[in-house]
């Protein structure tokens, strides 16, 4: 009798781990909402004026909870602004400027100086750099992503680019994700949808340049026809804050230019 008990039991249990371990459906990155942050908002949600924001959860084998947090703000090209100058937080930059949301923007050197060309309400206030990145910049009212080359080539003169920033690499472009190194890192980047709106975004977390990418071009990601990577790691941070809503990503050393949506 007690070996009739003993296995019926070791049954049980075997059933039971291949229960708990039975294969899951595939699913995007982006549609695994983690559990345990089941009130993270998955649409976007109005937040100020032309101002919107999403933060949900994206699956990644990098991460050690298999999750990472996303957190995205969305807007017009007239709301946005470029700014360069001493080395702050996202939280002080704005606070200073007075701004709604402020994000890390692109490269810079050892010396807190940055790399590649900024331009800030019409005024330039970096050289492009010749390198293999692209640039985010507003002409006219409308925002576009160029690889270097073509920028260079089109624009010889910044009379009608009221901002603009470079770093790399391109993410998407037309609607397509480009071929980008394996490597992992907390991130951040702007990108441009259909209807020429404009979206900011950092993860806090880290990802590797393809599920990056991914979301940014994915139609149930932040669905994208062009993104630019902006500088990532330590950088990566924002600070939100309105009367609906505030989110502070903290970064792990000053940074001397952002993305400000005012």
């Amino acid at each position: 009798m007690r070996r009739f008990f003993f296995s019926v039991a070791v049954i049980i249990l075997i059933v039971l781990g291949a229960w708990r371990f039975r294969a899951k459906p595939a699913v995007a990155p982006w549609q695994a909402i983690a559990p345990a942050r089941a009130k993270t908002a998955a649409k976007w949600q109005t937040i100020a004026p032309a101002v919107e924001m999403r933060t949900f959860s994206t699956s990644t084998s990098t991460a050690f909870n298999g999750a990472v947090e996303i957190t995205a703000l969305r807007t017009t090209p007239e709301h946005l602004k470029i700014l360069q100058g001493e080395t702050r937080n996202a939280d002080q930059w704005r606070e200073d400027g007075k701004f709604l949301a402020v994000m890390n923007g692109g490269f810079f050197d050892k010396d807190g100086k940055s790399l590649g060309l900024r331009v800030s309400d019409n005024k330039q206030a970096n050289a492009l750099h010749d390198a293999d990145w692209g640039v985010f910049f507003i002409r006219k009212g409308k925002a576009g992503v160029l690889h270097t080359r073509e920028f260079k080539q089109k624009y010889d003169s910044y009379v009608n680019i009221s901002q603009a920033v470079q770093c790399g690499p391109r993410l998407v472009v037309d609607g397509k994700t480009t071929d980008l190194k394996p490597q992992v890192a907390r991130r951040t980047g702007v990108g441009i949808q259909r209807d020429g709106k404009v979206i900011i975004a950092v993860s806090d977390g880290t990802l590797t340049f393809s599920e990056w990418a991914n979301l940014w071009a994915d139609s149930n990601g932040l669905d994208c026809r062009d993104a630019l990577n902006l500088d990532g790691g330590g950088s990566t941070q924002i600070s939100v804050k309105t009367k609906k809503k505030s989110r502070e990503v903290s970064g792990l050393w000053p940074i001397p230019d952002v993305v400000a949506i005012r």
